[in-house]
C-alpha cells in the first residue's frame, strides 16, 4: 500500500511549517491592526484639527514650542 511510505515521507514538511508560522504572524498583525486603527484615526483627526486651527489663526501669536 502507498500509505506506509507516506508516514516516512517528509517532503514539503518544512514549507508547510513555514506557511503555518506565516499564517499565525499575519493573523496577529491583523488583530493588532484592528485594535490600533481606531486610535490612529482619532490621533490623525486631532492632529488635522490642530493644524487647521494653527493655519486659520495666523494673526494670533503662539508661544514657542520647547523640545
Amino acid at each position: 500500500m502507498k500509505f506506509k511510505g507516506l508516514k516516512r515521507d517528509q517532503r514539503g514538511q518544512t514549507a508547510t511549517e513555514y506557511m503555518l508560522i506565516i499564517a499565525v504572524v499575519v493573523l496577529g498583525a491583523v488583530a493588532g491592526a484592528s485594535i490600533l486603527i481606531p486610535e490612529f484615526r482619532d490621533g490623525v483627526t486631532q492632529l488635522s484639527a490642530k493644524i487647521k486651527n494653527i493655519l486659520t489663526n495666523t494673526s494670533t501669536p503662539t508661544a514657542p514650542i520647547n523640545p
